[in-house]
Parts: structure tokens; C-alpha cells; sequence
């Protein structure tokens, strides 16, 4: 992984979080309605903000950190985490997988360097990759 990459690719994404979160929960809800009942609503919060709090900005965060530590395996033990925790809430591989792939197609819509965008496209992979693994899709 490239340094500056990768640096600049993190630096966009925090400047861009919320929109791009916004705009993948919308979506998740929109083909997934069914995530609004894993969601505990007991704040005053609509679905898709709840979830772009307790999901999106998560993955935006995991994937922010991958970019300044240049450590992809960081996303391992979260991801391992969430398999072991959100199924039981009704969370499935292909919620997950579709969270992901967006985020990266959002990412992938703002304006970035062809390095950022073969960064970003590797990245995706292997978050993809993880999710099929600990949801034993693979």
C-alpha cells in the first residue's frame, strides 16, 4: 500500500463521512427494509440515521484506519466481531456485503486519483473477501 495513497485517500474520506454514510444507509434501507428492526430506535432517531451511526460510519472508521496504519488485517477482528453479534439482530452476509460494496462505490464516486481508486477497489476486496470468509460463504 502506498503511504501518500493511502493518506490522501483517509483524508477524503473523513472529509466526505457523512454524506457518503448518509447516502449508503439510505440505500441499505431502501433495498433492505428489513434492517430497520435490527435497529434499537429507542433514541429519537429515523432508521437511516440510526444506521449510518451504528453501522456505516463504523465501516468508514475501520476503513479509515486500515488507510493510516496500512494494515488491511485490522478489518479482521471487527468483522469477526460483527458476524459473531449481528446475525442474532437479523444481519445476514448479503446485509453486510452490500454495505460494504456500496461504501466503496460512494467512496469510489468522489473525486479521486487513479491510485486512490485501485486503492480503494483493492480495499473492497478484501473487506469483501473477510465478510465471505467469517460468514463461511466462501
Amino acid at each position: 500500500m502506498d503511504s501518500l495513497i493511502a493518506a490522501t485517500l483517509a483524508g477524503r474520506l473523513e472529509e466526505h463521512q457523512r454524506a457518503l454514510c448518509a447516502q449508503v444507509s439510505a440505500r441499505l434501507l431502501k433495498v433492505h427494509p428489513e434492517l430497520a428492526s435490527s435497529l434499537r430506535l429507542e433514541e429519537q432517531y429515523a432508521p437511516a440515521e440510526r444506521l449510518s451511526e451504528v453501522a456505516v460510519e463504523r465501516l468508514s472508521e475501520l476503513v479509515r484506519t486500515v488507510l493510516l496504519f496500512e494494515q488491511p488485517t485490522l478489518a479482521d477482528g471487527e468483522l469477526a466481531w460483527a458476524h459473531g453479534t449481528l446475525p442474532q439482530r437479523g444481519v445476514t452476509h448479503q446485509h453486510q456485503a452490500a454495505m460494504v460494496r456500496w461504501f466503496f462505490e460512494e467512496l469510489r464516486a468522489l473525486p479521486l486519483s487513479v491510485g486512490e481508486q485501485q486503492l480503494s477497489r483493492e480495499l473492497e476486496h478484501y473487506f469483501l473477501t473477510v465478510v465471505s470468509r467469517v460468514y463461511n460463504v466462501v
